[in-house]
């Protein structure tokens, strides 16, 4: 077996699974909210745009139209907060970010 394609879980690529929509939704909050913290933005305008771009590419990958709410609501809460992330009004993303969070969770409490 070629090492170089073994990822730290062992398995080759072909074994992986991707990831359910929820958890890149989830994921995707996480760091944006982690890179839009006042202590870790040296110049906001250029960190509000790559979180705004990194927050939308993981938007393309989830379906809104979920038979769960919290789900729908959580995909809300981040689309809306790509919009302040485009004008650089970091606290309103921040409070959706972490809106979207708390849904997320409610989300996964309820498949559980």
């Amino acid at each position: 077996m070629n090492t170089e394609l073994v990822s730290r879980t062992g398995l080759v690529p072909e074994q992986m699974i991707a990831p359910a929509p929820a958890d890149v939704l989830e994921l995707a909050v996480e760091r944006v909210l982690a890179a839009v913290r006042p202590s870790h933005l040296t110049d906001p305008l250029a960190g509000s745009l790559a979180a705004e771009q990194a927050l939308r590419e993981a938007l393309r990958t989830v379906d809104g139209a979920s038979a769960d709410d919290a789900y729908a609501c959580a995909v809300a809460c981040a689309e809306a907060a790509c919009e302040h992330l485009r004008y650089c009004e970091l606290q309103e993303a921040r409070l959706l970010l972490v809106a979207a969070r708390g849904q997320l969770v409610r989300s996964h409490a309820g498949r559980a």
